[in-house]
């Protein structure tokens, strides 16, 4: 007797729970992290130091846009306070190190720390208020942290800010760039698979159902308050880290640091990288943080020249410009142009995936 032959599972269903929660499906998924990866780590090696500044500033970026995207991306808790939790672990970490000479890590883990309750506390205050309330309530967080921070800049510390030493990981000093080039590239390896973790855990996923439909979730048993004060919590300490370890890295702390105009910036990053999108939050920090760069660049090569303030207004109309023509035209973001492209090119040179490709 002659067995009827197996259906073909389509390579893009996953059928087990192996593949289900894997990170990564099939040799041609993993062969591109291993690419990717062995390019991060030769960047140092062909980059100029002043790029290398550069890539640090998009990889402290880049934890910062995670968490704010985990936050208003996948928690539907719109935030306009990412400044003022990044100013607080500067903060916490400088004013740590001044008063009591704490060492590098314990300086980052008190920022953490001191981001989470404030994060808490601005969690309680807006459980009964929704999307653009809570949103309202992260501005007025905003002002009043950085007024709080400028008082006590010139009330306490001569309006000279707070200069911080070279960070330092038991006898090995953070130096040079390339030192911290590598230091932050592990960090925000561990940011990402984390948050691609923690959006896969039942944690994540009451975060994604309280914003998806608050009323409904408590209906299934999702507590809403947990929910939002865990979301808040989380990320605002995720944030402050990233503020402590740009105070570290910069070497200084200081009040004018953290404007309203970096809310908006980490804002951008999010929106054009894509919302609720882990590697959305990369792309667009990458793009926004080296978009006034690379806008300076064709400047000079065009031989056009702008007074600073004239410039520092083109690179706020190239921000609200680009918001606008992703919500318009890609609401999505970077991450699904990249979707398609990655598509595109693994069927090419054929336009869809075929059916009954087997399952590797």
């Amino acid at each position: 007797m002659i067995m009827p032959r197996a259906p073909r599972i389509p390579s893009s269903l996953p059928i087990s729970a192996g593949r289900t929660f894997a990170l990564r499906r099939g040799r041609a998924q993993w062969s591109f992290v291993f690419v990717g990866l062995f390019v991060l780590l030769a960047l140092p090696a062909v980059l100029p130091p002043f790029w290398i500044h550069l890539a640090n500033g998009c990889l402290i970026a880049v934890i910062g846009a995670v968490a704010l995207n985990l936050l208003t991306g996948n928690a539907r808790l719109v935030s306009l306070g990412q400044a003022a939790f990044l100013g607080i672990g500067a903060f916490a970490a400088g004013l740590m190190q001044r008063a009591y000479n704490v060492p590098f890590p314990l300086a980052l883990a008190c920022a953490a720390l001191a981001g989470g309750i404030v994060g808490c506390i601005v969690a309680l205050l807006s459980l009964r208020l929704r999307a653009l309330y809570v949103a309202v309530t992260t501005l007025v967080l905003h002002f009043a942290v950085v007024t709080f921070f400028s008082f006590v800049q010139a009330v306490f510390l001569d309006s000279s800010g707070i200069l911080l030493p070279l960070a330092s990981l038991g006898g090995l000093q953070l130096r040079t760039p390339t030192q911290w080039y590598y230091f932050l590239l592990a960090i925000a390896a561990l940011v990402i698979v984390g948050a691609l973790n923690l959006l896969r855990s039942f944690i994540g996923r009451r975060w994604i159902a309280v914003g998806e439909h608050d009323v409904a979730a408590e209906a299934l048993g999702v507590s809403v308050k947990q929910a939002k004060i865990s979301a808040f919590t989380v990320t605002s300490a995720v944030t402050a880290f990233a503020g402590a370890l740009s105070a570290y890295y910069v070497g200084t702390v200081s009040f004018e640091s953290y404007s309203f105009g970096l809310a908006i910036a980490y804002l951008a990053m999010i929106i054009v990288g894509g919302i609720g999108a882990v590697l959305g939050s990369v792309l667009g920090a990458v793009f926004i943080t080296l978009l006034p760069y690379v806008l300076d660049q064709l400047f000079v090569i065009t031989d056009l020249k702008f007074r600073p303030n004239i410039l520092a207004g083109i690179h706020q109309i190239a921000f609200g410009t680009l918001i606008v023509a992703f919500l318009l035209f890609e609401p999505r973001g970077l991450a699904e142009i990249w979707r398609r492209a990655r598509l595109a090119a693994s069927n090419w040179p054929f336009q869809y995936r075929a059916a009954a490709r087997a399952t590797r």
